[in-house]
Order: structure tokens, then sequence, then C-alpha cells
């Protein structure tokens, strides 16, 4: 696995606040410029083309949290780097602000997530990762942390128990401490010497397996258990399992810890139409080019979602009172059968079975949680406005 870095260009980001409004603005297009990343390869597979449509959406009229608004009025509001919307082979509708572009990368935050959990569906299949099997089974490291006993499929739906807090605001959080460790924010005295070092250290808190907790690091021992089942680096087993085979038309990235370890909780960069179309793939059964690339039982599990009502996140929970997390995705549980993968500061994959509508959504919002009721509201209502027609116009 190889790193490479380049040298910051002249703008309002540094390795110390890109995290930070309103440097994000600029950092999360340029994440290579500041952090060290490792090469997703899109292999050589031609690239899935989209009939451009030629829709106008900018003042189609939709529901929002608040009551209604246009879309462009929408994405004015919430910081929208960029957003593509597709509709079965066409694309609908396509925007680009400030420094976002169709062929520049923008950081996914935990979109990458559900990235990884299409990864592990594609490796039990390959018949190489056991679900029942225990954490300690394939990364004998963390045998005394707090996933040693946990198994994978609880690694997978986020129902390992660990002493963690999610909190983005507090230094002394775990989940700041493990960006301090990813090399994402200044090190602090004390700190892990990497993502690894910092996931052998977490402790246990009860039984696995009895209640959901969302907790980034658990991503990162899931691309841990990855490596260890397909014998080779996580930007490979991301790349020649999914990345190469739907269609992408760039290398995706993933950041790497001063130690050369991926940061996988977070750390993907793909351009938006790259991303819709692993969104493609997904909703089409995991089909991309007339080949199965994630296997099918696989995304039928996913959709089904996992235990019933584990979603006490404070904002998530209220907004989604029927969701379910299973296979790194949100299933929201509402009646056009959604699923999602969500990221900080606004960066959504959105994807509307009954419609058939993937939407990928980039955004830089001041703080990690702002819009989530706003961009729920909206997307669906994006969803069923393109998917009906209603409010939708042709280009001229």
């Amino acid at each position: 696995m190889s790193a490479s870095i380049q040298p910051p260009l002249e703008s309002p980001a540094t390795p110390e606040n890109w995290l930070e409004a309103p440097a994000n603005r600029w950092a999360f297009n340029h994440v290579e410029r500041l952090l060290g990343t490792a090469v997703i390869p899109r292999g050589r597979a031609g690239r899935r083309r989209f009939a451009v449509a030629g829709t106008e959406l900018d003042e189609a009229v939709i529901a929002t949290a608040e009551g209604s608004s246009t879309v462009a009025e929408f994405l004015a509001s919430t910081a929208t780097d960029a957003i593509v919307v597709l509709r079965g082979e066409e694309m609908l509708f396509e925007r680009y602000y400030g420094e976002a572009a169709p062929d520049r990368r923008h950081a996914l935050m935990s979109i990458s997530k559900s990235i990884a959990g299409m990864a592990a569906g594609c490796l039990v299949a390959d018949g190489v990762l056991d679900v029942s099997a225990t954490v300690e089974a394939y990364v004998p490291e963390l045998a005394s942390s707090a996933y040693g006993t946990a198994t994978v499929r609880e690694v997978l739906d986020m129902t390992a128990a660990l002493r963690f807090r999610q909190d983005y605001d507090d230094p002394q959080s775990q989940v700041q401490t493990g960006d301090r460790a990813a090399g994402w924010r200044p090190r602090h005295d004390g700190d892990p010497d990497g993502v690894r070092a910092f996931l052998t250290g977490l402790e246990p808190d009860g039984p696995h397996g009895r209640r959901f907790q969302y907790c980034s690091a658990t991503t990162d021992v899931l691309a841990w258990v990855l490596e260890r089942a397909a014998g080779q680096p996580y930007p490979d087993v991301i790349g020649e399992r999914v990345w190469s085979r739907i269609g992408a038309e760039h290398d995706a990235v993933v950041t790497l810890d001063p130690a050369g370890a991926p940061y996988a909780c977070a750390g993907i960069g793909t351009t938006a139409r790259d991303l819709a179309r692993f969104g493609r793939c997904v909703l089409d059964g995991g089909m991309a080019d007339g080949h199965q690339v994630i296997p099918e039982e696989w995304i039928h599990d996913t959709r089904r979602g996992g235990q019933a009502a584990v979603l006490p996140d404070r904002d998530l929970g209220s907004i989604h009172p029927n969701g379910t997390y299973c296979n790194q995705w949100w299933i929201p549980g509402d009646s056009a059968g959604t699923l999602f993968g969500i990221g900080i500061f606004g960066q959504y994959l959105w994807l509307d079975p009954e419609r058939d509508v993937v939407i990928v959504k980039f955004s830089s919002l001041p703080h990690p949680r702002d819009g989530r009721a706003e961009h729920a509201a909206a997307l669906a209502s994006i969803a069923a406005a393109v998917g009906s027609g209603h409010g939708v116009r042709e280009a001229r």
C-alpha cells in the first residue's frame, strides 16, 4: 500500500482546521492535499454511462423539516458542494458549487462505512468471511480489547458493546481520540500511535448484541477483519471487490494514519458521479454492467434491516422512529423501502427502491450533526418528485 500526499495549495484549510467551517468547504474537496491517502483503484473496467435526461429541479417545490422550499433554496441553505440525482439509467440532475467539480473527489465521512458493509458481503460470497465468527478469530491483536468476543455480525450491525462516546464536540471523547490517532486532528500527549493501537485499547461495556451502539471505531475493526479475511490491504479489498467493478470513472482514495493504516470509518473520498454509480449498483441488487458485484442476498439482507428499534441516536432516532441499522447502512423503515449512508457535515447517499432513485449530496455544513431532519425530509421529497415527474420539467 502506498501513501501519497501533496503540499497544501494556498488555501484556508490546514491539517489543524480542516474540519472546521469555513475552511471545510475547501478541505472536503481537497483532502489529498492535507492528509496521506492510499488509492482505491477503479481498475480497467469501462465507465458506466448514464443518459442525461436534461431536467430542471432547481425550482421544484419540496417538503422540508420546516415546511417547504425550492430545491435551489434547500441546496443553498445546506452548504451544498455537489448533488447528483439518478432515476434508473438516467441522470436527471447534477450541480456543483464552490470547489466541487465532476472529476474532484469529496470526503464521504461515514458513507465510507456503507462501502465497507458491501465489501463484507463480497467476502462472505467468496467464502473467506464468516459473520458468525468472532473478531479475535481474524484479528488476534484485538483479543483483549472490547471487540475480541464480538462477532463479525455484531460489528456489521453496530451491536458490539464498548465504552465509547461519539461526541464530535468533546476533545475527551473517544471519537475525537480516534480522529487524532488517524491524523485527522492535532495529536495530544498520550494519544495512541495510530488507529489500530487505539482500537486495541478500547474497553468493553457489557454483553455484545443486546443494543445498538453507533461507534466509528467499530467500522475500523471491520476493515481490519476484512483485510485479514481477504489477505490484502483494505484499499485493495475495496478496489478489487467493489470499486473496479461498478463502472467507476475515477479511483477513490482512503486516508491513512501515520502508521499507514486506513481510516475506514470516514476516510474514503470519491467523486459524486462515482458514488452514484455505487448507489446504482446497490439499488440494482448488486448488479453492474451485467455482472453480479455485490451478492443479491446480501443486498436483500441489508434492506430487511437490523434489530427492531435500535436507533437511540438523539437525532436520527427522532427522525426515523422505525429505523434500524444493518451491514453499515441506515434503514429508516419508510414506505419506499429507503436505505441510506450518511456522513457528518451533510454527506448523503440516498436510495429509494420504490421510485428507482439514487441521490448523492455532498456538503460542508458548519457542524457535524447539522441539517439531518432537513435532509431526511428534502431527499425523500426529491425522490418522490422525480419518481412521479411532479414539479420536474425538461431543460430548455
